[in-house]
């Protein structure tokens, strides 16, 4: 489960909006204290953030799809 802390931070959004956005020039994130790397995608339950996958070791494009899958077979 992501640590409360995190959740906040992030708003439950996948590391690869994150750093879409970091890369399109929304530097706030850079400063804001967060690891911003593909391959993370938050668990939702209901609306809620209940956990998350975190999937890193091969391409940043690979690691995100296998994360992305794992979350969708996680989430009801």
């Amino acid at each position: 489960m992501l640590p409360r802390h995190r959740e906040r931070t992030n708003g439950g959004a996948a590391t690869a909006e994150i750093e879409d956005n970091i890369n399109q020039a929304r530097t706030a994130f850079v400063t804001a204290g967060i690891l911003v790397l593909r391959g993370g995608v938050p668990i939702h339950v209901n609306g809620a953030v209940v956990g998350a996958v975190g999937v890193a070791g091969l391409t940043k494009e690979i690691d995100a799809e296998i994360a992305n899958t794992a979350a969708t077979a996680l989430s009801p």
